[in-house]
């Protein structure tokens, strides 16, 4: 049975729609036919976003969308066989990223999300 624990942590003061989120995740997931486990994704802001790239991708600037998979060095929540990868964005680029686009929030954050899963994906076949 296809079971995928969704761990959504942000800061208050970020308007977002967890619901969404979980859902949006769980359906890609499981179209992507990738495996049961816990996935995490963190909203951070502009700063913490440059430090995880700096980190991750050895560059000084801040990703919209950083996607660490389950057993990278140093990963955010270490532990457990069945956690599959950390996915963080950037809060402040999913609100520019609309606001350039005239899109609504959900549909950046839901591009961020189809992004990282693709990358998921990849890593995990």
């Amino acid at each position: 049975m296809f079971m995928l624990h969704i761990d959504v942590s942000a800061d208050p003061r970020y308007k977002i729609d967890r619901r969404f989120i979980r859902s949006f995740l769980k359906d890609g997931w499981e179209k992507r036919l990738l495996p049961s486990g816990k996935v995490s994704v963190a909203f951070v802001g502009s700063r913490k976003a440059r430090e995880l790239a700096k980190k991750y991708l050895h560059d000084d600037t801040a990703h919209p969308v950083i996607t660490v998979p389950h057993g990278t060095k140093g990963a955010l929540f270490p532990g457990g066989d069945d956690v599959i990868g950390e996915i963080v964005i950037c809060f402040s680029q999913v609100v520019i990223f609309a606001a350039e686009q005239d899109k609504e929030i959900n549909t950046v954050i839901s591009q961020f999300l189809d992004h990282a899963m693709t990358v998921l994906s990849n890593v995990l076949s």
